[in-house]
Parts: structure tokens; C-alpha cells; sequence
């Protein structure tokens, strides 16, 4: 992450000079100060100085030029306004970007790199990346923005880790509208286990999280739909990367969308630019309902928010805590009628959900779904399992050791899981499923209204209301 800096003896040297307005980048000669701007070569992106509503300090930011109000998508010294003075963003003896006032009194700095450069070159990219690197002809990548994320997400930014490195890219809300200091929100990719994104409070309790990528979309994220004409979502997970990344299109028609994936609080939230209307729609906004709260149905519970109550327990389960399920608080989740002892053990399929919390959880994408049920059924110690692609059909596989945590249903969408269950209760549950197809024929027959069949199909996968 960009730090704070001791006082550069350099510093006060090139607030010696009066430069002329920069266009796209800065040297080690050529600074921009309070009042000048740098415009990325197609007129997308503006870098300068700020003032957020309700706030004297000023902040050195990137803005999308053009677009009013002004939309900031990325704060340099978030953690060290500046107030009562005037400051400059220039290019240190080092090769630093630094942010200063006229005594050389530091305010940000970018991290320094491992690659040094005699001529270092800062340029605002059109994608709103400030990128610098070395303008000698090596165009080797000393620093840029797009690795060190403020609230944003912006097409081509990844969110995410570079393993090798340990460079963790994720998202921190505004403490408040009027104040770029870091918020007490983040959405990061967690790389233990299978990798998911999670909201975190205060970067210990989970608010949100997305299940993990099934090669078309985040299970928990059904609007990421692999056939959007606007957008391109790609997620990469190998032995150096884990992020995720989007891109957006232009239809044909020349001109791209204009998006943006914003951490606003406890809400992710993306939004497009409507150029007709001048202003900006939420496109869509995440966690959408209670039952993408975090666990709001406790462990094996599943949460459906169609549904009143929203939290049942599937076949084989009952509730943890009668008494505070009663009264519509499920949080303590369900357990089991029958202990497992790994003899004549099958599984119970629940389907359109939202894949279990899989920060415990292992994957192989080598093998087929029929192998990983083998697998599952052969590991006494395996509780669950899935398929860890759907792209082009179930593939792979995803196997839980640990309690079954926040799991959702969605009216369509989702992915089915298999969940392990002792075989009196597998016999238990095909008795019910016997029973509830009588009940939907019988309603066929004498003419049972069509939202009570629906009920009862959308609650099969749970035995207790």
C-alpha cells in the first residue's frame, strides 16, 4: 500500500519552478500543483485536486471528465488530507511519486519498486489507471493505481491477489460521503480455501459474501449472467493470481458503456452511466434481500427469502435451537437427526442455491462430479460436495470438511449441493419426497391452487418450515 514518507531533501527543488499545465503525464520535472490537472488522451480521466462536499481538506483524486457531479474514483492521501496549504504531486530523486506541500512536508507517496528507473513517467491512462514507469524504452511498470484500489472497481482492474508478490488488491468504503478516509467496509477475495469475495466489517465480521466462481459467475451472484451483451466478468485463480476482473462492451455500436463497481458501506453496488439522462443508474446493488446477510440461518440452514419464514432446515435436520426458531431467529442454525458413522452414508441434493461458505472447503477441476462423489463418499470427514464448474455442465469438484454455513435458494439461479446424510434419514427424506409428490397430484386432480403446489415445490429441499 502507498505510505507516508519522510521529508524528501529534493523536494523543495522543483517547487521552485512554475510548470505549465501537464497533459497527460508528469516527469521529474514537470510536477502538477493545486489547480492544475492532468487529462488522460481521450478526455476520459481527470487527475487533480479536490474538495469533498462539507469539507475544507483537500485530496489528490481521479475523476471521470466530464461527468457532473464529479464521480471520484480514486483518493491518494485518503489518509492524510490536506488543510491550510497548497500541495504538488511531482517525481522524487527515487523514482516516487510523492504528494507534498511547499516545505517538502509529505502527505502520500506510492510504494516503491523493486525496478529502478533514470527517467521515471507518470501518465493518466484512459482507463483511469495512473501508470508509472519507465519512459527510457524497457516500459517496465514501476507503480500504478489500479494495484492500490480506493472504493472503486473500474473495467480491467483486478480485485484480488498476485500471490508471488502478496499483493492484496480489494476495496475500502468512504468514511462518509464527505470524507475519503477509509471506511469501516472492505470486499476482498479471500484465497483461504476455495477463493470468494466477502464484505468484511472492520475487517473481522463477514457481512456479505459471494460463493465461489463456477466458471460462469459467483454462485452467490445469479445476475452475472455469462450472456450479458454489456459485460465481460472473468475470475482467475491459479498458482499466481486469485482476481476478479471485469470488462465492459460496446454493443457495436463504437461507443462502450460507461460502469463503474462501487463499495458503498455495507452494499456493492454497480452503475452505469445513462449518457441521454446525464446521470447515473445502479445497475444493480448487492446484498439484494436479508437472506444475503451472512449466515442469517445459521449452520446447514437455508435461507429463502420467498419464503415466510425464510430459514428452514433440509430433510435429515432439525432446528438447533427450537425455541429462537420459533420466533423467526434461525441464526443458530440446524443439526443433524442422525450422527454420521461413514456406513451405507449418501447425500441429499439441494438445488438452485447458493454454495456453502467455502473458506474450508478443497477443490480439483480435474476430475468429474461422479468422481468427486466417490471422493466424498470415501472421506468420512466429507460433509458436503459440489461441482466447481458449471460452464458447459457440472464438472469438477468442491468438498466441504467443516459445517455448512450460509446457504441461500434462489428462484433461479444457483447450483445444486450434496449434502451428506446418514441412510435412515436418506430413507426418511424419500418417504417425504414420496409423500409431497402425492400431495401435487392430488391438487392437480382436484384443481388446489397453483401457489400452493409452488410452496410446496420451492420448500422440498427442507423439512421444517
Amino acid at each position: 500500500m502507498a505510505t507516508r514518507v519522510q521529508t524528501l531533501a529534493l523536494l523543495p527543488l522543483f517547487l521552485l519552478f512554475s510548470p505549465a499545465p501537464a497533459a497527460d503525464s508528469i516527469s521529474a520535472t514537470s510536477p502538477v500543483a493545486d489547480g492544475q490537472t492532468l487529462v488522460s488522451a481521450g478526455g476520459v480521466f481527470e487527475l487533480g485536486f479536490f474538495t469533498p462536499p462539507a469539507s475544507t481538506a483537500r485530496f489528490l483524486g481521479i475523476w471521470y471528465k466530464g461527468i457532473a457531479p464529479l464521480t471520484v474514483v480514486w483518493v491518494a492521501n485518503r489518509e492524510a488530507p490536506i488543510t491550510g496549504t497548497a500541495a504538488s504531486l511531482a517525481i522524487n530523486g527515487t523514482g516516487s511519486l510523492v504528494l507534498a506541500d511547499r516545505s517538502g512536508r509529505p502527505f502520500w507517496s506510492s510504494a516503491r519498486s523493486n525496478v529502478t528507473s533514470s527517467t521515471p513517467v507518470a501518465q493518466l491512462l484512459d482507463s483511469g489507471n495512473l501508470l508509472l514507469q519507465d519512459a527510457s524504452g524497457t516500459g517496465s511498470v514501476l507503480w500504478q493505481s489500479f494495484d492500490y484500489p480506493s472504493d472503486t472497481l473500474l473495467p480491467g482492474m483486478k480485485l484480488g491477489w498476485h500471490l508471488a508478490t502478496g499483493l492484496d488488491r480489494y476495496l475500502t468504503t468512504w468514511a462518509s460521503p464527505g470524507d475519503p478516509s477509509p471506511g469501516d467496509y472492505t470486499f476482498a477475495i479471500d484465497i483461504r480455501g476455495v477463493p470468494e469475495g466477502f464484505i468484511w466489517y472492520n475487517g473481522t465480521a463477514p457481512v456479505y459474501r459471494n460463493g465461489p466462481w463456477n466458471g460462469l459467475r459467483f454462485s452467490g451472484e445469479p445476475e452475472m449472467a455469462p450472456d450479458n451483451g454489456n459485460f465481460q466478468f472473468e475470475f482467475v485463480a491459479n498458482g499466481t493470481d486469485a482476481y476478479y476482473t471485469f470488462l465492459v462492451d460496446d454493443g457495436g455500436g463504437g461507443g462502450n458503456v460507461v460502469s463503474r463497481f462501487v463499495l458503498n458501506q455495507s452494499s456493492l453496488q454497480r452503475y452505469v452511466w445513462l449518457q441521454q439522462q446525464q446521470a447515473w443508474s445502479l445497475y444493480w446493488s448487492l446484498p439484494r434481500d436479508p437472506c444475503d446477510g451472512y449466515a442469517q440461518c445459521g449452520a446447514y440452514g437455508v435461507c429463502d427469502a420467498s419464503a415466510s419464514p425464510m430459514c428452514c432446515c433440509p430433510a435429515g435436520f432439525t432446528p438447533a435451537s427450537p425455541r429462537e426458531w420459533a420466533l423467526r431467529d434461525g441464526s443458530a442454525g440446524c443439526a443433524r437427526r442422525t450422527r454420521l458413522n461413514c456406513t451405507g452414508d449418501g447425500f441429499l441434493p439441494l438445488r438452485g442455491v447458493k454454495l456453502p461458505d467455502a473458506t474450508n472447503a478443497t477443490a480439483d477441476a480435474s476430475v468429474s462430479l461422479d468422481q468427486c462423489r466417490q471422493r466424498c463418499l470415501a472421506n468420512c470427514s466429507c460433509l458436503a460436495y459440489s461441482a466447481s464448474s458449471i460452464k458447459g455442465g457440472e464438472s469438477g469438484c468442491i468438498m466441504w470438511s467443516s459445517s455448512l454455513i450460509d446457504i441461500r435458494r434462489f428462484e433461479s439461479g444457483g447450483q445444486n449441493l450434496f449434502v451428506r446424510l446418514a441412510a435412515s434419514d436418506l430413507r426418511m427424506d424419500l418417504l417425504s419426497s414420496r409423500f409431497n409428490l402425492l400431495i401435487i397430484i392430488s391438487c392437480s386432480k382436484f384443481s388446489c391452487y397453483s401457489k400452493d403446489v409452488h410452496r410446496i415445490n420451492a420448500r422440498s429441499i427442507c423439512s421444517h418450515k
